[in-house]
């Protein structure tokens, strides 16, 4: 719980996807009232908002004069890339708080702007191939493997790893299809180890606050493949220290950062870090669990206290080295079924161990077919800790065999989970 006193303050959520649930949550346990706006009918978050409207996200003015008529004193929006600058534009338009400028969260909307700033700091990135409106694939030389994304993209969807002039072709094709603006980025393919790096900033304090490794399914063909783990902290948290953060920390103060939580995704390779993503937002790892039980700090409560009053709340102090190790199973579905029941969830939620299950799906809702090989195919994150590496990997080995989702024929849901001895044999370092 915050120590500011948020006692009565009403708080409006923009977009109520499924992941704002833990919003609500929070809200709730520091007395905020909770709205939440967007187009969709009869979605979870809008079953357990205090209020829900149906306006479109996208709509400034209508957002803007919503929140004078019914006195809202903030707005907020995470986990969407596509929204937070229409959110920046409604707070400034009612005088409210959001942590980051429409110009900064471009390093959250534009890849391509994202890389030439990186490059300016000299922050290490991917080879990238020029391509415009106009070219098609025969005329681009390139160096096979290469991913295809679209700029503008988020949640892996629109996604392709390319190791031919065809599949380059699709690739392409199916990049400028998922991106609003039809621009793609064409990149070398770097299939090495990935990482997932965390800053959270306070008042122009901008500190390291979490690094994972990122574990793949590779079993679905034909697409990225999908991240089933994560393990914090990273095997690379030491050479992370030493060779990129700060160039980083300089970085993020060169664009104006002061506050806010923010990550970045790369790739490492022979001992060097390439950086291919930001997102100026919380990640979708949820990574504000973790630090919840590592720093006593949970970013997102900190986040919402800034919407509301300017300030991040209680100052935090953050290591990447962590005390403990911790780790998220990314609970991969099927797509096309349908989650009917969920075995195993009051189990597992009475181990001390457990620090979180948050569910995407809820009873009957299907998993689309367009899910396979992006984000919206995993069905739940499962969080735990654990005080040495062989009881993180058999927590996670008691959790992968309890917790099920079955369809409405009793069918299994879920795809294959990480194997543990893999993650015994990765997990090769110290704390």
């Amino acid at each position: 719980m915050l120590d500011d006193n948020l006692l009565g303050k009403k708080l409006l959520l923009i977009g109520g996807v499924g992941a704002m649930t833990d919003l609500i949550e929070l809200a709730h346990r520091n007395g905020v009232f909770i709205g939440a706006a967007d187009y969709n009918k009869g979605t979870r978050v809008k079953q357990i908002a205090d209020a829900s409207y149906e306006i479109d996200a996208l709509d400034i003015d209508a957002l803007a004069e919503l929140c004078r008529k019914e006195h809202y004193e903030g707005v907020i929006s995470n986990f969407s890339d596509m929204l937070s600058p229409y959110t920046a534009e409604v707070a400034k338009k009612i005088g409210a708080y959001t942590p980051y400028t429409v110009e900064q969260l471009r390093m959250s909307t534009d890849k391509k702007y994202f890389k030439e700033i990186c490059v300016q700091y000299g922050i290490p990135v991917p080879k990238e191939y020029a391509i415009d409106s106009g070219d098609y694939a025969g005329e681009i030389k390139v160096s096979y493997p290469v991913i295809i994304k679209p700029v503008d993209g988020s949640g892996s969807k629109g996604i392709t790893i390319c190791k031919s002039q065809k599949e380059l072709e699709e690739g392409i094709k199916k990049a400028r299809t998922a991106s609003r603006t039809g621009s793609v980025i064409v990149e070398d393919y770097i299939p090495y180890d990935e990482i997932n790096v965390t800053y959270i900033a306070q008042e122009g304090d901008i500190q390291l606050a979490a690094i994972h490794d990122r574990y793949f399914n590779g079993s679905q063909e034909d697409v990225v493949p999908v991240p089933d783990m994560y393990i914090y902290p990273s095997r690379y948290t030491g050479m992370y220290y030493e060779k990129y953060n700060d160039k980083v920390i300089r970085m993020l103060k060169g664009i104006g950062v002061r506050n806010g939580s923010l990550f970045l995704q790369a790739v490492v390779k022979d001992n060097e870090i390439y950086f291919y993503e930001a997102g100026m937002r919380l990640n979708g790892c949820k990574t504000y669990h973790i630090l919840e039980v590592e720093n006593d700090y949970n970013t997102f409560e900190h986040l919402m206290n800034y919407a509301l009053t300017g300030s991040m709340g209680r100052h935090g102090t953050f290591d990447a080295r962590f005390k403990r190790w911790y780790a998220t199973w990314n609970v991969v579905g099927i797509p096309g079924m349908i989650c009917q029941e969920f075995v195993g969830r009051k189990e597992i939620e009475t181990y001390p161990w457990l620090i979180k299950v948050c569910e995407r799906y809820g009873e009957g809702e299907k998993i689309p077919e367009s899910a396979k090989g992006t984000l919206i195919q995993l069905v739940a994150r499962i969080h735990v800790y654990g005080d040495t590496k062989e009881q993180l990997l058999e927590r996670i080995g008691r959790i992968q065999s309890i917790y099920r989702v079955k369809d409405p024929e009793g069918k299994d849901v879920l795809m294959k989970p990480h194997d543990i001895n893999d993650l015994r044999e990765k997990i090769n370092y110290h704390l």
